[in-house]
């Protein structure tokens, strides 16, 4: 299972993500202060998954109790748009696979733009940005996020994907299995079905 430290950031995920306020200060004062930098990198990546308005609610919350970090790193990025679309290939690459190349054929057929934009911004600005927060621990938080949100098939791609960049099958499920906790009972039975659908695919967990 994830350390202590990296369940915390997995519930302030969720909590950010669900507008569980109350919670997300909960979070904040047991967060050790050398984890804050990481939990500044989860609430700001959490606007890609719930949107703007949960993200500054969020940091809101944790801007009243304090935030106490030896490094600004959460407060810097490199403005360089060339670095954020290779970054962000390279991430996505990592984090889907052999899916990779179908996912970004089927996001442009959608849409062209957003297409790039999930590349450049999403994957690119905020993902790879690297820092307090590793790749394998942007994605155990990503599923936090998105386990309550009936979104099965972006669910499934990022189960897959944070095992890709270096999580355990177990600490998957350990995110999983406290979406009830953050999201409610229903949640949890679409969270789980997923998992389960993942798992028994011919390239599960």
């Amino acid at each position: 299972e994830p350390r202590p430290e990296e369940r915390i950031l997995t519930f302030l995920a969720g909590n950010v993500g669900a507008g569980r306020l109350v919670d997300v200060a909960t979070d904040w004062r047991h967060l050790p202060p050398q984890w804050h930098a990481a939990g500044m990198e989860v609430i700001l990546q959490t606007h890609l998954f719930a949107g703007f308005a949960r993200a500054i609610n969020g940091l809101t919350i944790v801007e009243r109790i304090g935030v106490q970090c030896d490094t600004d790193s959460w407060a810097q990025e490199d403005q360089d748009l060339d670095k954020w679309r290779s970054a962000g290939e390279e991430a996505c690459e990592q984090i889907y696979g052999r899916l990779y190349h179908k996912l970004r054929k089927r996001m442009n057929q959608l849409h062209p733009l957003l297409d790039s934009m999930m590349v450049e911004h999403g994957y690119g600005r905020c993902i790879s940005r690297g820092g307090a927060l590793s790749l394998r621990m942007r994605e155990l938080c990503v599923i936090a996020v998105l386990a309550g949100q009936d979104v099965a098939p972006q669910l499934n791609s990022h189960l897959r994907g944070a095992v890709n960049v270096g999580a355990s099958p177990a600490e998957v499920e350990a995110v999983v299995a406290q979406t009830e906790v953050v999201w409610g009972p229903a949640a949890q039975a679409q969270a789980d079905a997923t998992l389960e659908t993942v798992r028994s695919a011919r390239y599960g967990l």
